[in-house]
């Protein structure tokens, strides 16, 4: 494994990015953070059932 100061820079530039989306990310409210799994769980719920799944959707309120 290569040490930060010896990766490229556009490697070294992802991943510093990377970390700060994490660290924003951390910051989220919760019901916040419920809210887009939710979404997310509706967007991929159709590709799913097309694949013969069984896809169960969160039922919240999508309010802000």
């Amino acid at each position: 494994m290569k040490l930060v100061g010896t990766l490229k820079p556009e490697v070294a530039r992802l991943l510093a990015a990377k970390e700060e989306r994490r660290c924003k990310l951390a910051g989220v409210p919760f019901p916040d953070k419920v809210r887009a799994v939710v979404r997310l769980q509706r967007m991929v719920a159709p590709v799913l059932r097309a694949r013969g799944r069984q896809v169960r959707v969160w039922n919240i309120k999508e309010s802000p």
